[in-house]
């Protein structure tokens, strides 16, 4: 079998060289494999759609861009498209509302292109479109947004954004024998007593601002949008304190960039018009081709990190245009981490102010970016918790008070994080009795190192986060006197509002932080006086309530309660942080409790229809719990297409409150295909009997997994070890005995309890095959 892997930084230099060819060379079975789902990543609209059918303060609905600091999402008429624009640090401060007081993300304003043009009449029908009539794609392969417009001296727009700098392209192209004049309008997004606008005409660039409150609050934030015309004469005029207007013609023989520039945004109200006109200023046509080319090189890079085939169109259109959503709004680019809608915050009163939720839904969000093989798009996340650690620190040793009534006048060291943030470092929200919000992000940290095998970011990020979490737990559990010997008790909101004793969705997190503690502190050398402390807490931890379920229908087998009470609803399965992303309990752990997990997992979600009945199901993780048990894939796979089958035109699954959380399909498929379990490479432990495959998924120990599985074995794996090291592997053919090549050379391994313990050097593609 041909290997999968080429280097990181070979690859980037491969794909420059072969932008013209419009192929992902280097690598012929990507070319192939992304040519087949082009069709369906591409979203087609046939008639225009509004701004009141794309009006969102949730996720977006309409065509949308982004990278990772701006968003975009398009509306349309028959003549014009508009481009609306938010930035993720663009977040005023001293907004109330029913979900709490303080900071709030808002849109910026956006970009109108008005084609003044008659619009032609009668030539669309529902099922035959006339192809000189209106017509609007959102190509996810290529990050493209193309319309034709409905006039009769038609015009093709494709909009696109540099991933590497806030500028925002639009071509422009007509085919008509005459002259179109075309209009375009940068305005800021409604001036109000609040949020104060300003526009100007600096040269050849237009240019408008907002800005955020500007009293009681702790900071004023100010965004800016600027406008270039390149490739012809421009005639602008200010219309009004909020838009400025350029017009120019479009003949045949031009290609026109207008050129969109974001800037600003943070806590220093400057929106940097400044330098952005500069930058503007300076873009030619051959500046704008540069830009082109990095951009698709990006892409072309973060579409080929990995990639499954399920062999239905329904699961790959969903897996990869998640992977297009997390691309998009998360990613090296990002100043700070966006909330749960990423990047497009498209309204001023954005659902929980457009914030972070730290009891799970933002976590979720990124729960696929490791065994994906994009761990980067993490990395803002990681800034953002880290600009709350000195608040989180201040409020356990003075607002305990304020999460309980119980604990007023008490004081823990380590991390309390109330449910909400905001990406810029700042707090707001209320605690919902929950403790759970600061060691809830100990999964993403851990996971960092664990698939990266990073050890600086392990020194110097997760090891001292994950400290202050333990810090935390020490002070707050209750050790109490308990069956002849002793245990540590936790009582705390193992769901928003409710006050649980021993809830195992927390008691999962006290066993993972403490875990982890012993694991690391160990490879690192470090607080060996401590470990007795850890370890105690750790053999002394109470046992989740098991109780016979009380709904009907049920399959009557015993299930974990949600706390030690024994509730019992509603139909999720919060008690189960254990199996993921705790990951405490797996598919190695102990079989009697392993299949109580299981049965508490058909309860809920089989039985009462948690699945398909619970917004909430897909990100909090639901489906990666169920492939982490190993139950029965059918269930799965039909549950998690009953659910995609609702997604919107641009093929977001969107439920009035969430939006990034539900790219955890990405995770549940890897699952379904790949787990590490416990140290152990496990392929296919919960897939049907049909053939699939991966590229190059990320399993942690950095080694990167290839396999192909025909329907009831699996028919070839290689593996790409990215830092050395013992690679263990659990043989895919039962019993069978299994050889091992390295550059056509073979290389011995050790075999113990049908487990496989390969010796690999860094950089080595290790061939798998049956003996």
């Amino acid at each position: 079998m041909k290997s999968r892997y080429i280097p990181r930084l070979v690859s980037c230099s491969i794909l420059l060289i072969a932008l013209h060819q419009g192929t992902f060379a280097g690598w012929p079975e990507d070319s192939l494999f992304f040519d087949r789902k082009k069709g369906m990543l591409t979203a087609t609209w046939h008639q225009p759609f509004s701004y009141s059918s794309i009006k969102s303060n949730h996720a977006p609905l309409g065509p949308y861009l982004g990278n990772g600091d701006v968003g975009v999402v398009a509306f349309t008429s028959d003549n014009s498209q508009t481009l609306k624009i938010s930035k993720v640090d663009f977040v005023t401060d001293g907004w109330t509302d029913w979900a709490g007081s303080g900071p709030a993300a808002l849109p910026v304003g956006g970009v109108t292109i008005t084609v003044n043009s008659p619009v032609r009449s009668g030539f669309v029908t529902v099922n035959r479109p006339d192809p000189s009539g209106f017509n609007y794609q959102m190509d996810q392969l290529n990050s493209e947004l193309r319309m034709s417009t409905a006039t009769a001296r038609q015009v093709k727009m494709k909009s696109w954004m540099s991933m590497a700098e806030n500028v925002i392209i639009t071509e422009l192209t007509t085919a008509s024998k005459t002259p179109v004049v075309i209009s375009v309008d940068t305005y800021a997004d409604d001036p109000s007593t609040d949020y104060a606008t300003s526009a100007a005409v600096n040269g050849q660039v237009a240019q408008v601002s907002r800005k955020t409150k500007t009293t009681n609050v702790r900071w004023i934030s100010h965004a800016g949008i600027s406008t270039r015309i390149v490739g012809a004469n421009t005639a602008l005029q200010r219309l009004s304190d909020a838009m400025v207007r350029a017009d120019f013609q479009l003949t045949a023989a031009d290609t026109v960039y207008i050129a969109v520039y974001v800037s600003g945004g943070g806590k220093t109200n400057d929106p940097q018009l400044s330098a952005a006109g500069k930058r503007l200023s300076v873009l030619d046509e051959k500046g704008v081709s540069r830009l082109k080319a990095a951009k698709t090189a990006w892409w072309k890079d973060m579409w080929t990190r990995s990639y499954v085939e399920t062999n239905d169109s329904l699961l790959d259109r969903h897996y990869l245009s998640s992977i297009y959503l997390l691309a998009s709004a998360y990613n090296e680019h990002s100043p700070v981490s966006g909330g749960m809608y990423g990047v497009w915050n498209m309204d001023d009163r954005m659902m929980y102010h457009g914030d972070m939720h730290f009891n799970y839904n933002s976590q979720a969000g990124f729960y696929s970016a490791f065994s994906a093989n994009r761990p980067e798009i993490a990395l803002p996340f990681y800034k953002t918790v880290e600009l709350l650690i000195p608040e989180g620190k201040r409020r356990a040793k003075e607002e305990m008070g304020t999460m309980h009534p119980s604990w007023k006048g008490k004081s823990c060291r380590g991390l309390l994080f109330p449910v909400g943030a905001l990406g810029i470092g700042v707090f707001y929200n209320y605690y919902w009795q929950q403790t759970m919000n600061a060691p809830f992000n100990i999964p993403l940290f851990s996971w960092y190192y664990e698939y990266t095998g990073d050890l600086d970011f392990l020194r110097d990020k997760a090891y001292p986060y994950i400290r202050l979490c333990g810090d935390f737990y020490e002070d707050y559990l209750q050790k109490e006197a308990f069956g002849g010997t002793y245990r540590y008790s936790i009582t705390t909101g193992g769901h928003e509002g409710s006050w649980d004793l021993n809830p195992p969705s927390d008691l999962a997190f006290v066993e993972q932080t403490f875990s982890l503690l012993m694991k690391y502190s160990k490879l690192l050398g470090v607080d060996k006086q401590r470990r007795d402390k850890w370890n105690d807490i750790l053999t002394h931890l109470p046992a989740y309530k098991v109780i016979m379920p009380t709904q009907t229908p049920n399959q009557g087998l015993p299930v974990f309660a949600k706390n030690e009470a024994g509730w019992d609803l509603p139909n999720h399965a919060i008690q189960m942080h254990s199996l993921y992303p705790c990951e405490v309990l797996h598919l190695g752990s102990d079989s009697a409790r392993l299949q109580i997990a299981r049965n508490t997992m058909y309860y809920y979600e089989v039985s009462q229809k948690g699945f398909t009945g619970s917004m909430n199901a897909l990100g909090l993780s639901a489906y990666v719990m169920w492939a982490r048990a190993g139950l029965d894939p059918e269930i799965l796979v039909q549950s998690m297409k009953e659910l995609i089958k609702t997604a919107r035109p641009n093929f977001i699954i969107a439920d009035g409150h969430h939006c990034a959380e539900k790219t955890t399909v990405i995770e549940t498929v890897n699952s379904m295909m790949l787990q590490t379990v416990d140290g152990v490479l496990t392929l296919f432990p919960c897939w049907p009997k049909s053939p699939a495959s991966f590229t190059r998924l990320r399993a942690k120990g950095a080694f990167l997994v290839s396999a192909d599985y025909d329907g009831s074995a699996v028919s070839s794996l290689n593996i790409f070890s990215e830092k050395g090291g013992v690679c263990q592997l659990k043989s895919p053919w039962n019993d069978a005995g299994i050889t091992v090549t390295v550059d056509g050379k073979p290389v011995s391994v050790k075999r113990e309890n049908g487990v496989y313990a390969i010796m690999t050097r860094k950089g080595g593609t290790y061939e798998i095959s049956r003996k």
